[in-house]
């Protein structure tokens, strides 16, 4: 992409190029979003484009949209992604649908279509990547390109520390102390910072990535996109989307309603410590700043729901 804030991914055909730019100037100046919205609004649409396979041109692409084809899609994203991913990609695909029909790309607002999804806090048990998909996405990346030296050492930062995507994603390097084996995780979503022990592996890893893969550059962050102009990563969904293509390209078969991205490196991280630490060093290790918001976790905690549960009435089991 030409504009200085946003980047197109590289899978997208140069075709269709103008549509999202198109797209994105409408949603800065009629919608107001900020441009950090804007950022994961393209990871989206694309997910959306990538449905259709190559479709060659916007107007190709538009004419294979459908009351019929989104329907497909979204059911398809459903059993993909989480549904607060859902959620998200439903109000973007309203968005561009009324985008869509406001500049006579389409006949008719098809933005209706799109069914709304509410959820209810608390309303969910937390999906965790299985160990064994975690064990072959971080032995199962190839060290000797930059893509696959980089990209190790986030999945590696998931699975070590149950942090989200975002956070990985503002990572500094001014934020590993190396001298003192540290590494700081800024806040996210209204939490705290997580500072945190530097383990070897992922010490390593890192150190790897940063002395032989990652490009010279003024930006602070640690992990940069792959290709000139090399920046920060886009949004969190670029980092969700890159755990994507090594979970498909391994032929890992996830359980239905398991995160594709990387909340399930979360999930699993959590899982992990449920009743094995106290409440209060668990809230701190996810970087809640409100208790309530790890109370999700004790529906995985099956031993301590046993362990509560009243008899039942008459002496039965």
């Amino acid at each position: 992409m030409h504009s200085e804030s946003f980047r197109i991914p590289d899978d997208i055909p140069s075709s269709l190029h103008p549509l999202i730019e198109q797209f994105c100037a409408d949603a800065l100046r009629v919608r107001g979003v900020t441009k950090q919205t804007v950022r994961s609004d393209i990871c989206y649409l694309c997910r959306f484009f990538r449905h259709f396979g190559s479709s060659g041109s916007s107007m190709k692409l538009i004419q294979a949209v459908s009351p019929e084809s989104i329907g497909i899609f979204l059911q398809v994203y459903a059993e993909t992604f989480s549904s607060s991913s859902l959620e998200r990609m439903q109000i973007l695909l309203r968005s561009f649908l009324r985008f869509a029909y406001r500049f006579s790309l389409i006949g008719r607002d098809l933005s209706a279509l799109v069914p709304t999804r509410k959820r209810r806090r608390l309303g969910t048990v937390p999906r965790k990547l299985p160990d064994e998909c975690i064990a072959r996405l971080r032995n199962g990346i190839d060290h000797g390109t930059t893509a696959g030296l980089r990209d190790s050492a986030m999945i590696c930062l998931l699975a070590t520390y149950g942090v989200r995507g975002v956070q990985i994603r503002r990572l500094r390097l001014a934020d590993i102390d190396w001298r003192n084996e540290r590494i700081r995780f800024p806040s996210a979503k209204g939490g705290r910072p997580i500072e945190q022990h530097l383990v070897a592996e992922a010490g390593n890893l890192l150190s790897g990535y940063i002395r032989h893969a990652r490009p010279e550059s003024e930006h602070p962050e640690v992990f940069l996109t792959l290709c000139e102009p090399f920046r920060p990563l886009p949004s969190a969904a670029y980092l969700s989307d890159t755990v994507k293509r090594h979970i498909k390209r391994l032929g890992l078969v996830l359980p239905g309603g398991v995160s594709h991205g990387t909340h399930g490196f979360r999930h699993a991280f959590a899982s992990r410590l449920v009743g094995k630490v106290p409440f209060n060093d668990l809230v701190d290790q996810l970087g809640h700043r409100d208790p309530a918001s790890t109370l999700i976790y004790g529906k995985v905690d099956l031993d301590g729901l046993r362990q509560a549960a009243l008899p039942w009435p008459g002496g039965g089991q």
